[in-house]
């Protein structure tokens, strides 16, 4: 591949947002997609996917579990061998358990919030060969302390408690790092909105909800986030796909 690609790394890019974002930025022919898949069965199955309808796109995969720190390592060393470096991050592997208890907590707060913090720490020294790094996390409104105390807020009434505690945390996570990174690399938090994904199982009913966005269009936020027509909104919690709003934290 043309080592003039700008290098986007997508972590749970087998499904759901992950999936449209490898397939939206395949489709650009500016980048390289690296798609990261805990399952390398899925993500090969998703991979041909995308190749299937879009031959000429540039695009590969990597095995990556982002709660194995072995895992880590060998995807770090592989993107090292193959690409030399790291242009975009996209941290959106993740889960949403609707239940509480203390090992649903610890699971929800080790996959949402330490893996992905351990995951960019890993990968940032690649990231910092680029001229332009650019980290993203993919948040959730459900994580802002602000709106959950907010009656008006569409989500007030909506549980996931460790959830919402995993994405409080991821929050933190992409504040430190905006001040850690604030002169080398624009990190962003991004919330995809309420999507139509398989994840938590709550495709059908969001679907029937008829208020739910398309993963499609989660994509095209990211897609603005690794354009720069955000980046005067760098170190914020992003949502919307065009720019110019922003949550509280």
């Amino acid at each position: 591949m043309s080592s003039s690609k700008i290098t986007v790394l997508v972590t749970g890019g087998n499904n759901g947002i992950g999936l449209a974002a490898c397939q939206l930025f395949a489709a650009q022919p500016e980048y390289h997609t690296i798609m990261a898949s805990r399952s390398l069965e899925k993500g090969q199955k998703s991979l041909a996917s995308i190749q299937s309808s879009n031959p000429a796109g540039s695009i590969s995969l990597v095995q990556l579990d982002i709660t194995s720190d072995s895992s880590i390592t060998a995807a770090v060393e592989g993107v090292k061998s193959k690409h030399g470096h790291l242009d975009v991050l996209i941290n959106n592997a993740g889960i949403c358990p609707m239940d509480f208890s203390r090992s649903i907590l610890r699971d929800a707060l080790e996959t949402n919030a330490i893996s992905p913090s351990v995951v960019t720490e890993a990968f940032a020294p690649l990231l910092l060969k680029s001229s332009s790094p650019r980290i993203i996390y993919v948040s959730s409104v459900l994580g802002s302390i602000s709106h959950r105390g907010d009656l008006k807020n569409m989500a007030y009434n909506e549980a996931y408690k460790a959830y919402r505690i995993s994405k409080a945390a991821l929050n933190m996570v992409v504040a430190c790092d905006a001040w850690e990174y604030r002169e080398k690399a624009k990190v962003f938090a991004f919330c995809p909105g309420y999507v139509i994904t398989d994840l938590a199982g709550q495709r059908e009913a969001k679907e029937r909800a008829g208020f739910a966005k398309s993963p499609e269009g989660s994509a095209r936020g990211l897609l603005a986030i690794v354009q720069g027509k955000r980046d005067e909104e760098n170190g914020q919690f992003l949502h919307d796909e065009k720019g110019g709003e922003v949550y509280p934290w």
